[in-house]
């Protein structure tokens, strides 16, 4: 079992990788719920017997934990191909990437301290990526192997605002491997391959590929002063406003961010939870400020909501959603 370790100030954050499956016929892990994050790490393996006080203890933490990492929509998640564009602007790409030059790049936020790479791909989409780096002890060898985890990737279009092709979680890239972000799959080098991993724990761009490092969060902070839908008696058409965890149907699930001008007008965009693409939402606050009429342009198709805000908390909406002339039902939650 691999047990990956993140030593912070004196503070034990684990996560245990415990199966495995082939992906391109190359190893992958497939983990725990990612820990609790901080901000600048360094990492040490160790192979462990899963009946050892230790492998319990970090399995214990990683179910406690796991609840506070699982936020939808957060800062990683926040960051669109406008954001990663506006961040490579004045920057200079890099010519190869270190675990040591990574730790020193400002956090996303007090939640993601993994650092966060940007690549610009071969075939000129641009993509995310948080990185952590280790080591795998392997039999018949003398050091152990420089390991590279993908914790969570997307891939956004560069032909096409908010589009995706696309996105993943936990990929374990062993030194000597290659990783194709356009595609979101480990391949042989010289198959397209945006960057590679090498024997010295190092991230280097090949072909026309460019890495930029993403030193902080560029989405700007949080308004104090935002309204607050509970400050008041019955319903403002403002009280639509925010971000919503939203389930149509049990079968498109994702964040909806919107936002509501004096004239009732609602704007926003809609996240995909399975592609992590962004849509254009729009609609109207109805003279029934609890009432509101949304339209989502997907990618093919369109869905029309008839939206309801609950009138106690204001913490709730339903409604329905038509999709190709057949009505389903909606529920979404407002996210802090």
């Amino acid at each position: 079992m691999l047990l990956v370790m993140r030593i912070r100030e004196g503070r034990q954050f684990a996560r245990v990788d415990c199966r495995f499956r082939s992906v391109s016929g190359l190893p992958v892990a497939k983990t725990l719920p990612k820990m609790l994050a901080v901000p600048s790490f360094k990492l040490g393996v160790c192979l462990m017997n899963p009946s050892t006080a230790l492998c319990r203890f970090a399995f214990v933490c990683c179910v406690i934990l796991s609840s506070r990492c699982a936020s939808a929509g957060d800062l990683f998640d926040r960051h669109s191909l406008a954001e990663l564009k506006l961040a490579t602007k004045e920057s200079s790409a890099l010519a190869e990437l270190s675990a040591a030059t990574a730790a020193k790049w400002q956090p996303l936020s007090a939640k993601i301290g993994s650092p966060c790479l940007i690549v610009q791909t071969n075939d000129g989409h641009w993509s995310k990526v948080l990185l952590s780096w280790g080591q795998r002890k392997v039999k018949g060898r003398e050091n152990p192997l420089p390991v590279l985890v993908l914790e969570r990737f997307v891939t956004y279009r560069g032909d096409r605002e908010g589009q995706t092709t696309a996105n993943g979680k936990e990929v374990m890239l062993f030194a000597g491997h290659s990783f194709s972000f356009d595609i979101g799959q480990v391949v042989p080098n010289g198959s397209g391959a945006d960057i590679e991993f090498t024997d010295a724990g190092l991230i280097k761009p090949v072909g026309d590929a460019k890495l930029f490092g993403l030193n902080g969060s560029q989405i700007p902070a949080a308004d104090a002063a935002k309204p607050n839908p509970n400050d008041h008696e019955g319903v403002l058409p403002r009280d639509f406003a925010g971000a919503w965890k939203v389930s149509i149907d049990g079968r498109w699930t994702g964040i909806w961010e919107i936002k509501v001008d004096e004239q009732r007008t609602m704007l926003g965009k809609f996240v995909s939870d399975d592609t992590k693409s962004r849509y254009e939402l729009y609609g109207k606050v109805y003279n029934v400020p609890h009432q509101a009429k949304l339209e989502i342009d997907l990618a093919n198709s369109q869905i029309s909501v008839d939206a309801f805000l609950f009138t106690t908390d204001k913490s709730t909406m339903g409604g329905t959603a038509t999709l190709a002339g057949r009505k389903f039902a909606f529920v979404a939650t407002r996210q802090e």
